[in-house]
């Protein structure tokens, strides 16, 4: 059945600068950003390394095991706790796909939590990202910093 015409098909249609798209958008694109930080899977490049402790390793192995996995050889061991499986899936996301992939949110997660495990060398590639990560997001720099002279 066709549709019938109403008055509203008929406006012409109105032209929004691009101040004003931007300015109706951003309110939807701040809480997405602010949904995207709260993830557990952000957490490794959001919180200071002292606010984070065992308890979050269930909530981010969750979130990793539900995830689109990593096309990689390793993924399944990097996700359910071998260090050194994370940490090489780790480099390789970041190699590849470089900081701003949302892949390398869930394969830094993976490190996050051999981390949280006791496991010394994450703390490396996690200062590592974070450091280079610090070019794109000032709040990287600040997270470096804590990782960098924080004992563990």
């Amino acid at each position: 059945m066709p549709v019938k015409p109403t008055p509203a098909h008929n406006l012409a249609p109105r032209s929004i600068s691009r101040l004003d798209a931007l300015d109706q958008a951003s309110p939807r694109s701040c809480a997405f950003q602010n949904s995207i930080e709260s993830s557990p899977l952000a957490w490794w490049r959001t919180r200071l390394p002292q606010d984070l402790d065992r308890q979050d390793v269930k909530r981010i192995r969750a979130l990793l095991l539900r995830a689109e996995p990593i096309n990689d050889c390793d993924w399944l061991r990097a996700a359910t706790g071998d260090s050194a499986a994370a940490i090489g899936v780790a480099i390789r996301v970041l190699k590849f796909h470089g900081m701003t992939d949302s892949l390398t949110d869930v394969a830094m997660s993976a490190v996050l939590c051999c981390f949280l495990e006791d496991d010394g060398a994450s703390t490396a590639l996690i200062r590592s990202a974070l450091r280079r990560r610090r070019k794109i997001d000032r709040r990287s720099h600040d997270l470096w910093l804590h990782w960098r002279n924080d004992p563990f």
